[in-house]
């Protein structure tokens, strides 16, 4: 009820806060789809890497490649598994950010849990992702480089000793902000207004 010149007005269920859709519905279900979408597309693109560096590998051992480019192809299949891990964890959380995202454009009563379980699986992917960067990928970079110096006689560049840092480095910031979107979701999207919200207009 609104009260105007004394009088007692009944406000329009349609202005009444409950039947007020929460924005963030609509901007994160289409910031989920636009991420999603350039997720999978890095996805097909890093498995298209993939098989084009194995025709490689197989190109050069044919045609006898240089020391330094053997140690190269060395580095990629020491890190194939590596890569493989990570390509199919994008597809995992592409597919489950993807279907949040259609959710909450729809305002459906399971986007939330939708959008948490991306949010929680992202997570997880990234801490994931990070230890086998340090455990896996950064030993394997570090020795095709230092081969690579040696091969080429060349005295080490001044930037060596401190190449695993700077990728460490590097690797932290990228963690740190990889991790503010998923987060924000998951603290957005659990407010009360939200769940109130699809719990009475969800479909």
């Amino acid at each position: 009820m609104v009260i105007m010149n004394g009088m007692e007005i009944e406000q329009p269920s349609s202005m009444s806060s409950e039947y007020i859709e929460p924005g963030r519905l609509r901007v994160f279900g289409v910031c989920h789809i636009v991420f999603g979408g350039l997720g999978l597309m890095n996805v097909a693109g890093g498995i298209a890497w993939q098989f084009l560096q194995e025709r490689l590998w197989t190109g050069t051992r044919s045609s006898g490649p240089d020391q330094v480019q053997e140690i190269q192809n060395e580095m990629y299949r020491d890190l194939a598994a590596y890569t493989w891990i990570t390509i199919a964890m994008g597809l995992i959380l592409g597919v489950l950010i993807l279907r949040a995202g259609i959710a909450l454009t729809k305002r459906r009563q399971s986007s939330v849990r939708l959008s948490n379980t991306y949010a929680l699986s992202s997570i997880i992917a990234k801490v994931v992702g990070v230890l086998l960067f340090l455990l896996v990928a950064m030993p394997v970079i570090g020795e095709a480089v230092t081969a690579m110096l040696a091969e080429s006689s060349a005295p080490a560049p001044a930037w060596v000793g401190g190449l695993q840092i700077f990728i460490g480095a590097i690797g932290g910031i990228s963690f740190l902000l990889s991790m503010i979107y998923p987060l924000c979701a998951l603290i957005m999207l659990n407010k009360p207004q939200v769940r109130q919200y699809l719990e009475r207009h969800g479909g």
